[in-house]
C-alpha cells in the first residue's frame, strides 16, 4: 500500500503550496485592515461578479474563461485582481 503523498505530482505540490501562502498574505491583509470582515466579503464578492462576467461576456472578445476550481480560487481569495491575471493566463498560454 502506498502513502497518500507518493501520488502527488511535484509541479501540483508546488501549485498547491504557493497558493497556500498567497491565502495567507491575503489573510494576513484583511486581518490587518481596520473591517476585515467587511474587506474580505467586497473582494470576494467583486472577484465572483468578475468572474461571471468574464464568463459570460469574454466570448465577444475571444476570451474563454472556465469556472472551475482554479479559477473560483483566484476570485475568491484575489478578487478582481485574480481574475485579471486568470485572463492574462488564459490570453497567454490558453491554460486557465
Amino acid at each position: 500500500m502506498q502513502a497518500w503523498f507518493a501520488e502527488i505530482d511535484i509541479a501540483e505540490l508546488i501549485f498547491y503550496g504557493a497558493a497556500a501562502v498567497f491565502a495567507i498574505a491575503v489573510l494576513i491583509y484583511y486581518m490587518r485592515s481596520g473591517k476585515p470582515v467587511k474587506n474580505a466579503v467586497m473582494g470576494m464578492l467583486s472577484g465572483t461578479v468578475t468572474l461571471i462576467a468574464v464568463h459570460i461576456f469574454g466570448g465577444r472578445i475571444g476570451l474563454a474563461v472556465p469556472l472551475n476550481g482554479l479559477t473560483a480560487f483566484a476570485a475568491l481569495v484575489f478578487g478582481a485582481p485574480g481574475v485579471a491575471a486568470v485572463c492574462i493566463i488564459e490570453l497567454l498560454t490558453g491554460l486557465a
